[in-house]
């Protein structure tokens, strides 16, 4: 297993290693003697805030893992066979136990040292859950609860440090094949901003024309007064929505939360709304969409309150979250106070959020394929007109139908926000407008899909 060089990178090397076929029985002996020689205790667990890239360097296939805690501090290429190795370490399984299983699932061997080597280096790649990147994460905690903003976590990543650089590359998006067009020179000021907005929060490389789709509906208007934006807590702590008080940074200067929402919105909670506010430092979901935001409007970028929504179908997996007496009260007073803003102020919730996420990569039997495309998108689609009306609890029940086979990550921020956009329309006739739909492929096997959709004010 070869890893090309790279800025930060685990050489996987395999020497004298065995093909399976006619030389199964080997393995199987071989296996047996290696299982009685490693008596060690469980390796240590890949992280699991980690995302893949497929990538190319001098011609071989690698994939990239970025760490999305910012742990590490760089992208670590593996090769395909490395990242099998790697999938492997579960924080229960010894060496014999892995290397048996990886055996079994690519047909070659590694010695006892082999596979020591690798953990030594994905270790060395901060890529471990160790107790040094246990301490590490609690310090970087502690500097981000203290700190006045919150920093940009995959900017020089995911997406440009450079302003320029960065608006040359969202606005290719407009352009793409996929995408809706060229963007307007000028917004038209008599346009009013719609009250609702759904939006991907999947890595720009794979969703960058589906956003633009979405955000071109707000670039032909002016500014709303302000904007609640709801994302994925992908963590999922126990609050059902977390905020933070702190402007979120972007190369387009900070992001600035509307202190009078936050606090109407914390006084209708029964909880600390920053409990948990740790789950904003590296959520992705929402960082994606202030980049945008900044980008369209700059210095006239509306203040906003962001937040991360937690998964409900953890204790509602089969009835709508209305049946839940403490999230159907919150959820009706704070629908009310926006109600009552609206009145003297144009509002946008936004939504950030994806679809489903089906395959392997996900836990699932599911192989992806054509097949497994068109199902998720006939499910998806479906889902998707119920929340076009409106019906968040028949939004809701359709995602979950089935034992939740989609696993549609952004289920409780649309939710969320679909009821807060109905209580903005109040009786008003229409619903929501679908612009894009779109799927992915996820580098360790998988499907991701994602939509853009407006509801006209």
């Amino acid at each position: 297993m070869f890893c090309p060089p790279w800025p930060n990178w685990v050489q996987c090397s395999l020497a004298g290693r065995f093909r399976a076929g006619a030389q199964d029985y080997r393995i199987s002996l071989l296996m047996e003697i290696f299982s009685k020689i490693d008596s060690d205790g469980p390796l240590p667990a890949l992280r699991q805030d980690l995302q893949a890239f497929p990538a190319e360097v001098e011609g071989k296939r690698v994939v990239l893992l970025q760490d999305l805690e910012g742990l590490s501090p760089h992208p670590v290429a593996l090769s395909p066979d490395g990242l099998a190795v790697a999938s492997l370490l579960d924080g229960r399984n010894t060496a014999a136990e892995l290397r048996s299983a990886f055996a079994q699932a690519t047909g070659m061997l590694l010695s006892a040292a082999e596979i020591h080597d690798i953990v030594q280096q994905l270790e060395q790649a901060q890529l471990l859950e160790t107790p040094e990147i246990a301490a590490k994460r609690r310090r970087i905690l502690d500097d981000f609860l203290a700190g006045p903003t919150r920093k940009a976590a995959l900017q020089g990543t995911s997406y440009p440090a450079d302003p320029l650089e960065l608006a040359g590359l969202l606005g290719g998006y407009f352009r793409d094949p996929k995408g809706p067009g060229e963007l307007a020179p000028e917004a038209d000021p008599k346009a009013a901003p719609p009250i609702g907005l759904v939006s991907p929060h999947i890595d720009y490389g794979r969703g960058g024309p589906a956003y633009a789709w979405a955000y071109r509906v707000l670039a032909q208007c002016e500014p709303p007064d302000l904007i609640v934006a709801l994302g994925v807590a992908h963590a999922s702590p126990d609050s059902p929505w977390t905020l933070t008080r702190k402007a979120y940074e972007t190369p387009y200067g900070p992001l600035v939360v509307h202190e009078e929402l936050y606090e109407e919105f914390q006084n209708h909670l029964w909880y600390d709304a920053r409990g948990d506010e740790w789950v904003h430092r590296k959520e992705h979901s929402l960082e994606l969409q202030a980049v945008w935001l900044k980008f369209l409007w700059r210095e006239k970028t509306p203040p906003w309150v962001p937040v991360l929504c937690s998964a409900f179908d953890r204790f509602c997996p089969d009835r709508p979250p209305s049946e839940i007496p403490t999230l159907e009260e919150a959820v009706q007073n704070i629908g009310r106070r926006l109600a009552h803003r609206a009145k003297t102020q144009k509002i946008l919730v936004l939504a950030g959020v994806d679809l489903a996420h089906v395959g392997p990569r996900f836990g699932d039997d599911l192989q992806p394929g054509p097949e497994l495309e068109k199902r998720v998108e006939s499910e998806d689609r479906r889902s998707l007109e119920h929340a076009m009306a409106l019906d968040a609890d028949a939004f809701y029940l359709s995602a979950v139908a089935d034992g939740h086979w989609r696993k549609i990550c952004g289920l409780s921020a649309l939710y969320t926000s679909l009821r807060w956009i109905k209580f903005l329309r109040g009786d008003k006739p229409g619903a929501g407008n679908l612009l894009t739909y779109g799927q992915a492929p996820d580098p360790l096997g998988g499907i991701v899909s994602f939509a853009g959709a407006v509801f006209p004010r």
